[in-house]
């Protein structure tokens, strides 16, 4: 659903920043690189989701989200080509690329140079046992398809 070039996806920085850069992947990939720099220049360190949307609120950066375990809302999100930040690994949050009905797709902003497959139950369970957390910027349109 969403696959951006090298260039595009976004390091982790200054210890753990990942939810911030997680969200950079996804502005790129909307064609909103200077938005993605907003959130470069202005958002550090560690974040959870509250922190996040108090951010992206105070940058004008329109998001919707999920934070109970929605699987449609995920669907959405790879259905529309958005991709999601998601807390996944313990104290970690990587960028939701795909979610079809046999695996979730993740780029870990650690390992940029390949993406994580895991099938569709497995990643369920254990992103609900990390809390369900997803979050989607809407500035800019989804990608046209591939």
């Amino acid at each position: 659903a969403m696959n951006p070039p090298l260039d595009a996806r976004a390091r982790n920085r200054d210890g753990g920043s990942c939810v911030f850069v997680s969200i950079e992947s996804c502005l790129h990939w909307q064609n909103r690189s200077d938005k993605a720099q907003e959130v470069r220049s202005q958002c550090k360190g560690g974040s959870d989701q509250s922190r996040l949307h108090s951010n992206l609120k105070r940058l004008g950066i329109p998001f919707v989200y999920t934070s109970r375990g929605d699987v449609s809302f995920l669907e959405w999100c790879a259905r529309t080509r958005r991709g999601a930040m998601i807390f996944y690994f313990p104290m970690h949050a990587v960028t939701l690329v795909d979610f079809n009905e046999h695996e979730a797709v993740l780029l870990d902003n650690n390992r940029v140079k390949s993406y994580i497959r895991i099938p569709r139950d497995e990643f369920v369970r254990k992103w609900k046992g990390f809390g369900g957390a997803a979050t989607t910027p809407l500035i800019g349109p989804p990608a046209s398809p591939l």
